[in-house]
């Protein structure tokens, strides 16, 4: 075992964590695969190759899906989402007077951009304070049901005015299946899968990868963790849902990470990738994610002292973060604890994969963000 790994399993070790699955590419070629298994764990699978639910780490895929298919059917990244989905066009703004909830019309018609960007007044149930009261006087259907009924939760701000992070990568999904007649497991194999390679990637998973799926934990205020596999349908849900409904595993998703890396080392900025790099919100602020389900997510204030922006599918670093990615970088999250970074100017990108509840959980991050940093030290500031 080499000094990074050596260095970072007793990271992990120290922190407590069960499992993690991590890797490091350039566009080159991957630097390093490696998996973490914590010893009071032994159940665990020693398996290199596990299958996880990425959750939200599904939204560059689906922005890169979107950005294909618009491009092959020559529509413009600003026409209406509505001339494909009609019921787009019955979603009201949610408001509150009082405390009272009441609606108002939307006119303000809601694009690819809008849906790209989170600029389109979507939201989530467990980050808004409105959507999580509707759904708790069963007024919206909540997401753990598996379909794609949640996605008729009102908008609870108008189209444009500001950034909120939330279900609009689910509407891009159903607008990629309207505009191309395949399912969105189908486009994910053309655009996606098939050019590179990808054998474990989907939106759609044969039931014996259940057999190499990565168990999910949930960690009490104590600290201790309870084995919550059998209550998450996360990935093998019926509704194949473009924000988070990808299931994985570390080689691939590296290999999609390189993808990216590559196009943006050897195309530069006339590529649909550089779209996904590029301030898609104007002077919009990026807001904390407050948390109105506290076993499903912590309150999460992203990179607090860094200027940042969101592209199509990523949160962009406008500023250097400290020992680790030069500005200009792109990253994200999973629910379940996962993370990436795509870092253009050091040609380097990294994966952290856990499955564990609560989501920004603070050893987590910790692991993570010692992860990271130790990449930089020893693959491009040694």
């Amino acid at each position: 075992m080499n000094s990074f790994e050596e260095e970072i399993n007793k990271t992990f070790l120290n922190l407590k964590i069960p499992f993690v699955d991590y890797g490091i590419t350039s566009s080159g070629s991957i630097s390093l695969e490696g998996i973490f298994r914590h010893p009071r764990f032994q159940s665990l699978s020693q398996n290199k190759n596990s299958l996880f639910r990425m959750a939200s780490m599904t939204k560059p895929i689906t922005a890169y899906l979107t950005l294909a298919l618009l491009d092959d059917y020559r529509i413009d990244l600003y026409e209406s989402v509505r001339n494909y989905l009609p019921e787009i066009n019955n979603l009201k703004i949610a408001y509150k007077e009082g405390n009272t909830i009441k609606y108002k019309k939307n006119d303000v018609p809601i694009s690819f951009h809008h849906l790209l960007s989170c600029t389109s007044g979507n939201a989530y149930e467990h980050n808004n304070p409105l959507v999580s009261e509707l759904v708790s006087k069963k007024e919206v259907a909540p997401m753990k049901n598996g379909d794609d009924a949640f996605l008729k939760a009102p908008l609870v701000f108008t189209p444009g005015s500001h950034w909120g992070y939330g279900i609009s990568y689910g509407w891009l999904g159903k607008a990629i299946e309207a505009i191309s007649g395949l399912t969105l497991d189908e486009n994910l194999k053309k655009y996606i899968c098939n050019p590179l390679g990808l054998k474990q990637t989907s939106f759609d998973p044969e039931q014996s990868s259940k057999e190499i799926l990565a168990p999910v934990y949930l960690r009490d205020s104590e600290g201790s963790y309870s084995d919550i596999t059998t209550k998450i349908t996360l990935g093998f849900n019926p509704f194949h849902y473009g924000g988070g409904g990808v299931t994985s595993t570390l080689s691939d998703y590296l290999k999609i990470l390189q993808f990216f890396l590559k196009v943006m080392k050897s195309d530069g900025e006339d590529t649909l990738v550089s779209y996904m790099f590029r301030n898609q919100i104007g002077n919009l602020t990026i807001a904390p994610l407050k948390s109105f389900n506290k076993s499903l997510a912590l309150d999460y204030d992203i990179y607090p002292n860094v200027k940042k922006c969101w592209g199509y599918g990523l949160i962009i670093n406008k500023e250097p973060i400290p020992k680790k990615r030069e500005a200009g970088s792109g990253s994200w999250a999973g629910v379940l604890n996962t993370y990436f970074w795509i870092d253009p100017k050091s040609d380097m990108a990294g994966v952290f994969l856990t499955q564990m509840l609560p989501c920004y959980s603070p050893d987590l991050l910790e692991a993570f963000e010692s992860f990271e940093e130790l990449a930089y030290k020893r693959l491009i500031r040694n």
